[in-house]
């Protein structure tokens, strides 16, 4: 393999880690419903039961205040698992800091535990990556929203992301795809109080921390990989969140480091986008 080939293939892989990884909530962008059939009809009718509405609730409640911030800013602290050839299950850490401004501003800025440093910009018309750790940096053309490329980097990895499906516009399919929901309890997360709620998708459980009162900004997510083997976790604490008026341009501005290397890279067409926000 020629050495740009090699280095192409590197980028892919670091843009595949960057927005905190962001392992995936394990179900297609668009999934396609299941067949019903006769023998299951009826459990399935009695599914309601195992979707207790005070979850439905609450979690349309967090969802709802989310998508109605026009600017916000998270930093998270992710630790997921890797399920190893011989079934050892190894835990890796990344944190990361998100600015968002609807409906076409976004950075990203992710340090992995192994020291590697990574940045994201989109600017509404072009999306920007370097790799700082190894003095690598590219750039590609982008949909104009937020939803459509985010929509891009899924089809482009073919993996689900979970911190950055809830940057989508539209986060209903969360509620639309747990077939089971329920209340755990009152929680204590980083000294905020929160409602600990828990959901179970086709593949997936996970489980997610909503703050109490006025503001119910999500605090934790805990996502549990029930079809892979191990059945492997990954846990984000959203440990600051902002709300600020507006953000500077700089701030989704890319600048190129001194020395930094260019690396071409493909991506495929654009998709339309339909829905984010899905486990």
């Amino acid at each position: 393999m020629k050495p740009h080939a090699r280095k192409t293939l590197y980028l892919l892989g670091l843009l595949l880690g960057l927005l905190l990884s962001l392992p995936y909530f394990a179900v297609s962008a668009n999934p396609k419903p299941a067949p019903v059939h006769a023998e299951t009809a009826n459990e399935e009718a009695d599914d309601t039961t195992l979707r207790e509405p005070a979850a439905l609730a609450e979690l349309k409640r967090a969802t709802d205040f989310l998508v109605a911030l026009p600017n916000f800013r998270i930093k998270a602290s992710v630790a997921y698992d890797v399920i190893q050839e011989d079934g050892r299950r190894l835990q890796f850490e990344k944190h990361g800091d998100i600015s968002m401004q609807r409906p076409n501003r976004l950075f990203v800025e992710v340090h992995l535990d192994d020291g590697r440093h990574r940045q994201l910009w989109y600017d509404g018309k072009t999306l920007s990556f370097t790799e700082r750790s190894r003095n690598l940096h590219t750039q590609v053309k982008a949909p104009p929203t937020i939803d459509a490329t985010l929509d891009m980097l899924e089809d482009l990895f073919k993996d689900p992301m979970p911190l950055a499906d809830l940057l989508y516009s539209n986060l209903n399919p969360l509620t639309e795809l747990a077939f089971e929901a329920d209340v755990v309890g009152d929680s204590l997360v980083n000294g905020k109080p929160c409602q600990h709620l828990a959901f179970r998708g086709e593949t997936v459980d996970w489980q997610i921390w909503v703050e109490q009162g006025p503001t119910p900004f999500i605090r934790k997510l805990a996502i549990s990989y029930r079809e892979q083997l191990g059945t492997p976790q990954y846990v984000a604490a959203l440990d600051l969140w902002e709300t600020p008026e507006s953000f500077s341009d700089e701030l989704f501005t890319f600048t190129a480091p001194p020395d930094s290397e260019w690396i071409n890279m493909l991506v495929p067409r654009p998709r339309q986008s339909l829905a984010g926000g899905q486990p």
